[in-house]
């Protein structure tokens, strides 16, 4: 009876009191990615994520616990605490989104089925939880944010064309503490040739942000508009990182005329600032040129990862608030340079090109993810399909 109460329970010797926290440590430890996608279980991002959400969240609320008796109703518990207002440590108001909560319950889970592995339990008792209740409910819908044809052409201009930006007239003290007027006045500004090419290849091309940080101008065919995608850059731990595609496959797009133009361009741009620069250039010279990253910093070194988000918010930002003529002109401010990926699939679907095809373009595993995220557009061209049915053989009589 023992045993069988033991295996119910989850609870076996080695397991009776190691602590969640502990089994984190042990867990993480196993787990660390050495580098090599051929050996490693975890990608290095999917392992940070892991232990930011030990770390911030789950250890502090449920690493007490030992392993032997955790309980779905914990998991119930610990999301209902995390929904609460005061839940967030950064301090804005509410609680955490679903998708965060239901991430951490996840890895809770994970923890116990590796425990399970390294025979410190005996069953997982979560995987089952919440299966039953959720099953009656029709599953919600994904839907991503994209820019629609319009938005995406006002978009384009912004990258293209000086905007006028005014400033009205105000007061200032002097160090002396005299006051003296400021009349209004304007200037002109125009995104630098670096940010046009990096957002121009973003879109066309629909790849993920770390993989456009990761190129080098080896990776870029501008005679055959060839693009190679198999790296990617991360931040991970304060420290930038260079891994394999988050599906460690490698595929080969092609830019149009139009992209390949402009990488021309900042490709003469850079070459010439490196050399102006002179030492202050950590990056490559001369031969060895192409074995820079297209996108760097002004001293040759790899573009931040967090860059591309602050400049196409300005962008943004600039165009709503001096070009459009109305809110109903204006680029949706919520927008982020992530977007831009969904709207090249949406774009591509649109155009009638089919989910394996739009799979290899933006790099997913398999169309099934494709079919999962796009299934909103995907629904859009069945209903195109039965108006066209319906147009030739209804309608014709």
């Amino acid at each position: 009876m023992d045993f069988e109460r033991d295996v119910k329970s989850g609870q076996n010797v080695k397991g009776r009191r190691m602590t969640l926290e502990e089994l984190s440590e042990l867990f993480l430890k196993d787990n660390e990615p050495t580098g090599n996608p051929d050996d490693d279980i975890m990608s290095i991002t999917t392992w940070a994520s892991y232990k930011n959400c030990l770390k911030l969240r789950i250890v502090p609320r449920l690493g007490h616990l030992k392993i032997c008796s955790i309980i779905p109703k914990n998991l119930k518990d610990y999301s209902k605490d995390l929904r609460q207002d005061g839940a967030r440590i950064d301090g804005k108001p509410g609680g955490l989104s679903e998708s965060t909560i239901t991430r951490d319950c996840a890895i809770v889970s994970s923890l116990l089925s590796y425990a399970v592995g390294e025979g410190l339990l005996t069953i997982n008792p979560l995987i089952y939880a919440g299966k039953q209740s959720k099953g009656h409910r029709p599953k919600k819908e994904y839907k991503v944010k994209y820019l629609t044809i319009e938005q995406t052409q006002a978009f384009l201009w912004a990258l293209d064309n000086p905007m006028t930006i005014k400033y009205g007239g105000r007061k200032r003290k002097n160090k002396a503490g005299e006051v003296y007027s400021i009349k209004e006045y304007q200037t002109s500004w125009k995104l630098s040739l670096k940010w046009r090419a990096y957002f121009y290849l973003a879109l066309f091309i629909g790849d993920r942000r770390g993989e456009n940080i990761a190129f080098t101008w080896n990776d870029i065919d501008l005679d055959t508009g060839t693009v190679n995608i198999e790296n990617s850059t991360a931040y991970v731990d304060g420290k930038i990182i260079q891994k394999k595609t988050k599906t460690n496959k490698s595929r080969t797009p092609v830019i149009p005329p139009v992209v390949t133009g402009i990488l021309k361009l900042w490709k003469a741009e850079q070459m010439r600032q490196s050399m102006e620069r002179g030492t202050y250039w950590q990056g490559y010279h001369g031969k060895e040129f192409d074995k820079n990253f297209i996108f760097t910093q002004e001293n040759g070194i790899q573009m931040h990862p967090s860059s591309p988000y602050h400049q196409f918010k300005r962008i943004i930002e600039l165009y709503n608030k001096y070009v459009a003529e109305d809110c109903s002109h204006m680029i949706p401010p919520d927008t982020t340079p992530h977007d831009l990926r969904h709207t090249a699939a949406s774009i591509l679907i649109a155009n009638n090109m089919d989910p394996r095809s739009v799979a290899g373009v933006l790099g997913h595993s398999n169309a099934t993810t494709t079919l999962n995220i796009y299934a909103y557009f995907f629904r859009s061209k069945n209903e195109e399909a039965a108006n066209i049915m319906e147009s030739v053989l209804i309608k014709a009589n």
